[in-house]
């Protein structure tokens, strides 16, 4: 970072170790598991950063790049398997590509130097993943502005296999807009025109909250509409009010379960252990005294309805029961206790005999 920008938001700090965690994940579940490749041969991961640095010289849109690079530098996984594709500036910006060069310096320590693609990328992209192949790509699309939202980098990334999607939307810009005449083109493209103009519509004379679940029904369903099928959505707040909502998307369940645990671990607050989905740093301090919400004796009931006579393991309940939750494993494991205490379930081994 230059003596001259300024220093990064909280939050962005948050989904900078938020992705470096997720892609460290990958190394130790999926990666980890195989001998390392050849040298000479593709990288097995791809990291794919559209924004990270294209034309803006801020340390913000170097931050998610700054992050996969030195993560993959200090992990001996990632330093071998993953290989990156970041946009970058043209010759005529030559402070902008000093910037990069500088976040990229830890790269010089990966088997795979990182491939940099100018202006016009959508093509260049498909180019580079196809000759690379790799077992699955990681994206990071962060949008600038209304025409950014408009450009259809997210879709176009949900069109390849393999796609594990993390999409940004800046929420306080897009609550604006979604009303606003003046970028009703812009975003009838990042929506689709027919949900757009039903969303338009539906938003008159609603509340905070209730606007804030309207626009994430719409962007979800535009992600399904495009090629997602797990999506889960995650908040990024500066303890006053929704910064960013962070997507992410993709075909594959283990691609979801990964983000699930990482984005859990991330999650500022609970209600019975059961994450929120949240990053508040604000709301991380207090504590409520009395817990309204119990999510984990919600779970617990429903297991003892749906599984009652059976026999079961919280792993084996996980697999079954946890997509499209706000579950993690030790939910399932800690729901199956709370059923036992109250002998309505009974432990044989490794497993649970639920009653009732």
């Amino acid at each position: 970072m230059s003596p001259h920008e300024e220093p990064l938001p909280s939050y962005v700090n948050a989904r900078a170790r938020i992705l470096a965690a997720y892609l460290r994940l990958w190394a130790t579940e999926v990666l980890a598991s195989e001998a390392p490749t050849h040298p000479a041969l593709p990288a097995r991961l791809a990291y794919l950063d559209l924004y990270g640095g294209a034309s803006r010289l801020s340390a913000r849109s170097r931050a998610m790049l700054a992050a996969a690079t030195s993560a993959a530098a200090d992990d001996p996984v990632l330093r071998s398997e993953l290989g990156i594709i970041a946009n970058a500036p043209g010759p005529q910006d030559p402070d902008v590509a000093q910037a990069l060069r500088a976040t990229l310096g830890p790269a010089s320590r990966m088997t795979h130097a990182p491939q940099l693609l100018g202006q016009h990328h959508g093509a260049r992209v498909d180019a580079r993943l196809d000759a690379m192949r790799p077992l699955a790509t990681v994206a990071w699309v962060e949008p600038d502005g209304y025409l950014g939202l408009a450009g259809g980098d997210a879709w176009r990334c949900l069109r390849r296999p393999a796609m594990e999607l993390f999409l940004v939307v800046r929420y306080p810009l897009i609550n604006m807009g979604a009303t606003n005449a003046d970028v009703a083109a812009q975003l009838d493209s990042f929506w689709g025109a027919p949900r757009a103009a039903l969303l338009r519509e539906s938003l008159v004379g609603l509340g905070p909250q209730q606007r804030l679940h309207e626009i994430l029904d719409a962007t979800a369903a535009r992600l399904r509409e495009r090629g997602a099928v797990h999506i889960i959505p995650f908040f990024l707040r500066d303890g006053h009010r929704l910064q960013e909502i962070l997507f992410f998307a993709s075909g594959d369940v283990d691609a979801y379960t990964r983000a699930k645990e990482v984005l859990a671990r991330f999650s500022t607050g609970r209600e019975q252990g059961v994450p929120n989905y949240t990053w508040d740093p604000v709301a991380a301090r207090y504590r409520r005294p009395l817990e309204l919400v119990r999510p984990l004796d919600a779970l617990a009931n429903d297991l003892g309805r749906r599984l009652a006579n059976q026999i079961v393991t919280a792993e084996e309940i996980y697999q079954r029961h946890h997509v499209g939750q706000p579950y993690v494993l030790q939910n399932y494991v800690d729901a199956l206790e709370w059923l036992a205490a109250r002998g309505r379930a009974y432990r044989m081994g490794r497993r649970m005999r639920i009653l009732r």
